[in-house]
């Protein structure tokens, strides 16, 4: 009963965030944001107000903290939240379903079923979880000091920021035993989000096509039952870039704001890869283009907010760590003064052996399409095109500087794997855009 009236307040945050800043959307495509950002904003703030207010993690501080934002977001939109819902009845119009939409929706919901019985039958088995994400939970579930908690297990709390271990947190304080089930809900949000954002460029049943496609490829259905941060780091990077992409074309400021605010939330999650660089450098083109800095000026606010509120105590927390022997001691430039021939190529192969051909057909008909595009200056859709090929670039450039700095650099493949994870569904909606 705890857990029920947790996430009920946690969606609430979301919900009212939504419509403070006035987002049109479906309403699965509501209730999948509300989910991100209640999830994202709670363990957020509870995060500040822990490291600089010196709060316990509580049961009854974590109720106290959410009940206290959904009070103060309520009070300060009450007009509009008012109206949001007491219209909520008048704007969901009875509609004639078609048999294709019944199987669609039959059949993500039978995907997302199937991962929430696997993650509810089975406890979290996967060694960085164990080990990192939800060992931290189960360290602040015995000693809810955070400043304490963290310094006495510095190793564990500086490799990343803390949204996935404050959710376990949140449910194990709640009573339930496994927090596995989340991902199945990240899983079915970026799923609806992708769909929603899909159906507003392309055709319906081409819009249903696609995010079948993407809900059933392996790398990323296989992460809807690990409890791992790569996929909510996908879902929030991703769906932030979407947004993004959706603002440049509608102009629709809440949705340019709601890119902000999912990609801060990102970093929120990893921070190690600075791929929240590639959004903020199209929203500057864009800025510079129309002369409105007001716009860049938010976005970039809110990714610093995010960034700098962690960063520093993860500098403090590893400055305790004893240095590995095996860890390149290298500044900026002695990294470029290594960088060789033979690293290029050697980080070219690794990338292709353990990232690019784990793309599968994806990135063969992604490849193809950007080839036929380039050849015959097709115009349409060059901006996604443009922004995957900033994180490639910066996913090789990363690779590189990594084989210099650190010598045991290609016994990690699988991690590169998933780091690169967010580039299939940018690949697969550039791809549902021209075919």
């Amino acid at each position: 009963m705890q857990l029920i009236f947790l996430f009920i307040l946690i969606l609430l945050l979301g919900i009212q965030i939504t419509i403070a800043i006035k987002l049109k959307a479906t309403w699965y495509e509501r209730l999948s944001l509300s989910f991100l950002l209640g999830i994202g904003i709670s363990t957020f703030v509870l995060y500040l107000l822990a490291r600089f207010v010196n709060l316990n993690f509580s049961l009854t501080n974590t109720f106290c903290v959410i009940g206290v934002l959904d009070l103060v977001l309520f009070w300060i939109k009450h007009h509009e939240i008012v109206d949001f819902f007491r219209n909520v009845k008048a704007r969901n119009t009875k509609r004639k379903i078609k048999p294709r939409q019944i199987l669609f929706w039959g059949f993500i919901m039978l995907i997302f079923i199937y991962t929430l019985i696997n993650n509810v039958m089975w406890p979290i088995t996967d060694w960085d979880a164990l080990a990192l994400y939800d060992f931290r939970a189960k360290v602040l579930l015995v000693n809810t000091n955070f400043l304490d908690a963290a310094v006495k297990n510095h190793f564990y709390f500086a490799q990343y920021p803390l949204l996935t271990s404050l959710t376990h947190l949140f449910i194990y304080q709640a009573g339930a035993n496994n927090p596995k089930f989340i991902y199945s809900m990240f899983y079915l949000s970026f799923v609806l989000i992708f769909y929603s954002l899909l159906k507003r460029n392309i055709t319906q049943k081409k819009a249903m096509l696609f995010t079948l496609i993407l809900a059933l490829t392996p790398e990323i259905f296989n992460h809807a039952i690990i409890a791992y941060t790569n996929l909510p780091y996908l879902t929030l990077l991703c769906s932030g870039v979407l947004y993004l992409l959706s603002w440049m074309k509608t102009r629709d400021r809440s949705e340019i704001v709601l890119s902000a605010l999912l990609v801060g939330l990102s970093i929120w999650t990893r921070i190690a890869e600075p791929f929240w660089i590639v959004p903020l450098i199209f929203v500057f083109i864009e800025m510079f283009k129309s002369k409105n800095w007001k716009v860049f000026a938010l976005y970039l606010a809110v990714i610093l907010l995010f960034y700098y509120s962690w960063k520093p105590f993860q500098v403090y927390l590893d400055s305790m760590n004893i240095p590995l022997t095996s860890k390149g001691q290298l500044g900026y430039w002695g990294i470029i003064k290594g960088i060789t021939y033979d690293k290029v190529l050697a980080s070219v192969e690794y990338l292709y052996k353990y990232v690019f051909s784990s793309w599968g057909l994806v990135f063969l008909i992604f490849v193809v399409i950007a080839l036929n595009k380039l050849l015959y200056f097709k115009r349409s859709s060059n901006l996604v095109f443009y922004i995957i090929l900033f994180f490639v670039v910066l996913i090789f450039a990363g690779t590189v500087a990594f084989s210099v700095y650190y010598p045991w650099w290609q016994d990690i493949g699988g991690s590169a794997q998933r780091m690169s994870l967010f580039i299939i569904p940018l690949m697969i909606y550039y791809i549902s855009l021209l075919i």
